[in-house]
């Protein structure tokens, strides 16, 4: 018998014979884990090390952690939702939570979280994980939009950081160089779930809605004026760009404004020699702060206890004080815990200041009416291709968005 034991470990095999054998192995368990940020700099280093420090806690359970683009992010968790095939440990845009939850798709987590300390620490934007009187998700992170400027090329232009919308179009047009490759201002151009921040920073940053009244507004002059605003500042960036091709080309120094959330100050910090020391960050110059609820941890109805409850177990490390502390660190980003900016990294990293007092300001540029947040997912759909068509044609303002808002009254009714 120890031979032929012997020649199973040499083989790279394992046995284990009554009590001479020692402890018999446990069963490997993994959980699945698709994300949109596995591989995004700053954020996926965070889940790496998170994932990492769980396996260790909980030998025989690995985790399946592996990316889906974005854009196709919460379409392919919707077919296997649907298919009764979802992740095991769901992590979600917030922007998407609505229509997840009322497919009654996310476990109930209030008798989990009434044994933390979340329900007392947590940022007041947890409360929009509530559906149908439960809680059902845990916030990772709420934030404020950022302006991210090009500073050499501002002072080219003899112009500084603007604090006001009509600044910054200013701004944007005077710094414009086609013939040198550079644009004024880079965003989302291509139909995008972006398009609705991209365009909504214009429209709630000056204190405007998409619904008043319990009726669409987009026929609301002030409505059709902000979306203007965003159309003009449109023809100074370059069409058919995705938010990565946005990204590199401020990264390069091809652009000189990118407004977008605090996580880009990872991917700053990386920035080539050339542009590094160019690239700074301000507050959004709008009177409001847009932002919001960005993204949270979730559990599947469907899924067995056993993998519930290592799942809740992954949420509760993620949630403890030194996992958020870090998130806020190497992601750039505010995490939902009150607090989460230690004091030494507060000091190392002064931007963080900035990231966490818009964070505190921020009103969201997400929908907020509730059959918008359950039919989010058309309503970004019909909504982009309005913007896209503003981007591509000569049509007038006005009669796009009165298209749109007749469309959306269709497909997305709000009573």
């Amino acid at each position: 018998m120890k031979t032929i034991t012997r020649r199973l470990a040499a083989a790279g095999l394992a046995i284990a014979i009554g009590s001479t054998a020692g402890t018999p192995a446990q069963a490997q368990v993994t959980l699945d884990f698709p994300s949109w940020q596995a591989e995004e700099p700053g954020v996926s280093t965070w889940w790496k090390a998170l994932i990492a420090e769980f396996e260790r806690e909980n030998p025989g359970t690995k985790v399946n952690f592996y990316s889906i683009p974005f854009a196709q992010y919460a379409q392919q968790l919707t077919v296997r939702f649907a298919a009764g095939n979802p992740p095991d440990v769901v992590h979600l845009p917030t922007r998407n939570f609505a229509a997840f939850a009322s497919q009654g798709w996310l476990a109930p987590l209030d008798d989990r979280l009434a044994q933390t300390d979340i329900a007392a620490n947590w940022s007041p934007l947890q409360s929009d994980m509530a559906w149908d009187g439960r809680t059902r998700g845990v916030l990772l992170m709420g934030y404020g939009s950022l302006l991210y400027y090009n500073e050499k090329l501002l002072k080219e232009a003899g112009l500084s950081v603007p604090t006001t919308p009509a600044q910054w179009l200013e701004a944007i047009e005077n710094t414009t160089r086609r013939d040198r490759g550079v644009f004024g201002l880079v965003a989302t151009s291509i139909e995008h779930p972006n398009l609705v921040v991209e365009a909504g920073t214009w429209v709630m940053g000056q204190g405007l809605d998409w619904v008043r009244g319990g009726k669409y507004a987009f026929t609301d002059p002030k409505v059709v004026a902000a979306i203007d605003e965003y159309r003009r500042s449109m023809r100074s960036a370059p069409p058919g760009t995705n938010s990565t091709t946005a990204r590199q080309l401020f990264l390069d120094g091809k652009a000189t404004f990118l407004r977008d959330g605090p996580w880009i100050w990872a991917f700053v910090a990386k920035a080539p020699d050339a542009t590094r020391d160019s690239l700074k960050v301000a507050r959004v110059p709008f009177p409001t702060v847009t932002g919001g609820t960005s993204n949270s941890l979730h559990i599947a109805s469907a899924t067995p206890k056993e993998k519930q409850d290592l799942a809740w177990k992954l949420m509760r490390l993620a949630a403890s004080p030194r996992f958020q502390g870090e998130y806020t660190v190497l992601s750039g980003a505010p995490a939902a815990r009150k607090g989460s900016l230690p004091a030494d990294a507060a000091q190392r990293l002064p931007h963080l200041q900035l990231v966490m007092d818009s964070a505190a300001t921020a009103t969201s540029v997400f929908p907020t009416h509730p059959a918008l947040q359950q039919g989010y997912n058309e309503f970004a759909s019909i909504f982009g291709r309005a913007m896209l068509r503003l981007q591509s044609t000569q049509e007038p303002t006005d009669r796009v968005l009165a298209a749109l808002q007749r469309e959306l009254e269709r497909a997305v009714p709000l009573d």
